[in-house]
């Protein structure tokens, strides 16, 4: 069962109220989840530092990002070349962990084309507008960011990026899996794939169509599938932690937060590290 942010919430106030939530409860249900955002992130540039390794459960897809074409007469950071192809996005905040190459960017951990044919590779803009029309470099994808500024050396519309955000709300929670039969949503768009269905008395071919009614269920040897697979998420999605990370975050804010010692917090773990802390 993955862990929510909603997990984490609950599992604060629990422990913080010892298991007396009240309607009157003074825990602000719009701070818990901005201050477990924080520490998330303080985990993360921690652990990458003690370990330089990206855990894959800290990446939130940002699903199809909107760019549109700059050049110096739009944007003073183009200023190199006034017909090369420039493409400009902003994106949301991102955690920047610490490197000591220049030609890395760590926050950002992929951006490729929607066909995924094309791998956008990080240079940074004193570097990119050195790069010469007729070096073999020019021709390669390549992208740049100034905070949450993207360009891009290609005239393009959209691109997927994936990175390490500092608040994942801001990105999509992609339910790729197949719908059941009995789960349609009147007003939501499906698509067809790997065979047909009948739906509503009316029958689908592969890519086809259609939209939801009342009618919860079809028949037919075909997959349905979610037209716009990328959903605005939720806190009781999955959240962009492994389990220990959660459990840092709770013990984190329990013990600076409300002032809560670390020795009161019951342990649900049975490990030697713990265990050589309490000796």
């Amino acid at each position: 069962m993955s862990i929510t942010l909603k997990n984490i919430v609950d599992d604060v106030k629990n422990l913080a109220s010892k298991f007396q939530v009240t309607d009157e409860s003074r825990l602000n249900n719009d701070w818990l989840p901005l201050k477990i955002n924080e520490v998330r992130g303080q985990l993360i540039v921690k652990q990458y530092g003690d370990t330089d390794i990206i855990d894959p459960a800290w990446l939130t897809d940002l699903s199809a990002v909107q760019f549109h074409k700059v050049n110096i007469s739009d944007d003073v950071n183009v200023s190199w070349c006034n017909d090369c192809p420039v493409s400009k996005a902003y994106i949301p905040q991102v955690i920047n962990l610490p490197t000591k190459s220049p030609n890395q960017d760590l926050g950002i951990q992929m951006i490729i084309s929607l066909c995924g044919k094309n791998n956008y590779s990080y240079r940074s803009l004193a570097q990119w507008r050195l790069i010469p029309s007729s070096h073999p470099y020019s021709k390669y994808p390549i992208y740049s960011r100034i905070n949450t500024a993207l360009y891009v050396n290609r005239n393009v519309e959209q691109l997927r990026v994936v990175g390490i955000l500092a608040d994942p709300s801001d990105g999509y929670y992609i339910q790729s899996e197949p719908i059941a039969s009995g789960s349609i949503v009147s007003g939501t768009s499906y698509i067809v794939k790997f065979g047909s269905v009948t739906y509503n008395s009316a029958t689908y071919s592969a890519n086809d169509t259609f939209t939801g009614t009342s009618w919860t269920t079809y028949t037919g040897s075909g997959k349905v599938y979610l037209e716009d697979q990328a959903v605005a998420y939720r806190d009781t999605y999955p959240y962009p932690v492994s389990a220990d990370m959660a459990r840092q975050i709770t013990l984190e804010i329990l013990s600076k937060e409300f002032q809560v010692e670390k020795g009161l917090i019951v342990d649900t773990r049975n490990d030697s590290k713990d265990d050589a802390q309490k000796s």
